[in-house]
């Protein structure tokens, strides 16, 4: 699977690329992350059916563009662009936001029930779909999860995932990127940990998320 991985994410279709056993070794990094992910959301119950919160709504649509950019890349057979895609998506967006995000809403602290269930509705709405839109790249690894989360009898019997929301909620991806950026930075400069309180004004563009924000940050 690692191979696998490296060798579509190394170069676009019709390049020549050199073999590298450190980059190798370093495409795993990503299946480790994604191994740590997929142990972390199986700590909640899959929800079938929930009523969203925009924090969700917002993960989802990046979603269902991710969809589509993978199913452009493989109708095209050039694997580079699903498997750095997903490399993308997966680390950079959804567990490296919107998972700090939703953390304390997932274990039901400070939230109610139904917003508990939001966030464990979409956690698994997205693991399952990661694992889908990998699954010809990295064949292994998706099929023994899928097969221990969602009972699949083979991850490689079920359909292509469909592009299923609107897609206007991506405009706050990079406003959302920034801001948490800035707030670990200044925790960082003021030497306190990233679970200690600060006393930081969300931005107006960001009300709509300000409850998983002020939760994620401790924010005064």
């Amino acid at each position: 699977d690692t191979f696998r991985f490296w060798d579509a994410t190394e170069s676009s279709l019709g390049s020549d690329f050199r073999c590298s056993e450190l980059r190798i070794s370093t495409s795993g990094k990503f299946l480790t992350k994604l191994w740590n992910v997929a142990r972390f959301v199986s700590m909640f119950p899959v929800v079938k059916k929930a009523k969203l919160t925009e924090t969700d709504n917002w993960i989802l649509a990046e979603l269902s563009n991710l969809v589509e950019e993978c199913r452009k890349g493989y109708e095209d057979f050039n694997f580079f662009i699903p498997a750095n895609k997903i490399r993308e998506f997966t680390w950079n967006i959804f567990a490296g936001h919107y998972l700090e995000m939703v953390k304390k809403r997932a274990y039901g602290e400070g939230f109610s029930k139904e917003e508990q269930e939001s966030a464990c509705f979409t956690l698994h709405t997205c693991l399952e779909t990661i694992l889908e839109l990998l699954a010809p790249i990295v064949p292994f690894m998706t099929d023994f999860i899928a097969r221990q989360l969602y009972h699949k009898y083979s991850i490689h019997a079920e359909e292509f995932p469909e592009s299923k929301r609107e897609n206007k909620l991506v405009k706050f991806t990079s406003k959302i990127i920034e801001f948490n950026s800035s707030v670990w930075n200044k925790k960082k400069e003021g030497g306190l940990s990233l679970k200690d309180p600060i006393n930081i004004e969300i931005p107006k563009g960001l009300k709509q998320f300000e409850k998983d924000l002020s939760a994620m940050h401790n924010l005064s």
